[in-house]
């Protein structure tokens, strides 16, 4: 009996098993084999009716990525604030205290995001920021604190968000370090500069006038001359007014000026009224409004004459 090949339709030897033309196998079940090529056709072409699940997917990548970021984002964010922060820090600080402050912020933020993106140290690098944003509160206090919160913020995300793994001890050094440093220079610049203020300023010509005026209250001032012999950035004679047992009842700033002139000498008054009689001011001088170490201190007992 003749047959045909069902692939290419060549006319066979009736017990031919295979077209010898195209191969096909001509005992193969037509109906396995469609389906075999039905389903081969329907994994190898991508479906029209289904709706794709690489937006979704990029999505969630995308925003994984962006909270894995966020330590860095905060980071760069907190060097800019520091220095902008700096910058607008009033001289009554201190210069060298505002310097101090922005170069803490460049380096003390780049050597964490440093450990923190090359050296996969998220613990070590967390402990930088927050060191860094400690520096720099200490240095300039309110006038860095949003560069300190970021900074501080910043090394939280750190250990949050990347893990808290570390697999070099040695690199515990840097934030150790960074600190130690920075306050051995901060003590060691401090003692220099208070001997040479100290050295450069001079007060003299002190006077008192103070009066009872006959109606309850007494009034006057203490005044006197403060020579500059150096260059500062900020100072203030203040003059503090004691009772006879020796609580502050009166404090005044006599004089004050940014950045004062040089080899020159300057008037100062601290005035006085209350109805308290003062036994005593203390005069001191300043290069801030925060400084508890005064370069010049001087005592001196109020004797009151009467007015009327």
């Amino acid at each position: 009996m003749v047959q045909y090949c069902r692939k290419c339709g060549k006319e066979l030897e009736d017990d031919a098993e295979f077209c010898d033309s195209c191969g096909f196998e001509l005992n193969s079940n037509p109906i396995n084999e469609e389906t075999d090529e039905t389903k081969e056709s329907s994994e190898t072409k991508p479906s029209e009716d289904k709706p794709s699940e690489d937006k979704p997917s990029e999505v969630k990548t995308d925003k994984n990525e962006f909270i894995n970021k966020l330590p860095l984002i905060l980071a760069s964010i907190a060097i800019i604030v520091g220095v902008a922060e700096g910058l607008g820090t009033p001289m009554l600080m201190g210069w060298n205290n505002i310097l101090s402050s922005m170069a803490i912020a460049i380096i003390g933020g780049a050597i964490g995001i440093f450990l923190m993106e090359k050296m996969n140290e998220p613990l070590i690098a967390a402990a930088e920021f927050i060191v860094t944003g400690a520096l720099i509160y200490m240095f300039i206090a309110r006038f860095g604190e949003i560069s300190a919160i970021l900074f501080i913020v910043a090394g939280i995300l750190t250990l949050y968000l990347k893990g808290m793994h570390n697999t070099n001890k040695k690199l515990w050094a840097i934030p150790i370090l960074t600190f130690v440093l920075v306050f051995v220079m901060l003590i060691a610049g401090g003692a220099v500069y208070q001997i040479n203020a100290e050295n450069s300023v001079t007060v003299g010509n002190i006077t008192q006038n103070i009066t009872d005026d006959g109606y309850g209250y007494y009034n006057g001032d203490v005044s006197g001359d403060i020579y500059v012999g150096t260059n500062f950035d900020y100072l203030e004679v203040t003059v503090n007014y004691y009772d006879d047992e020796g609580k502050v009842i009166a404090s005044t700033i006599g004089w004050n000026e940014v950045h004062p002139d040089s080899d020159k000498t300057y008037k100062f008054k601290g005035m006085y009224f209350d109805k308290k009689e003062p036994s005593k001011a203390e005069i001191k001088v300043v290069d801030s409004a925060k400084s508890t170490t005064p370069f010049y201190t001087e005592n001196i007992t109020i004797l009151t004459s009467s007015g009327v």
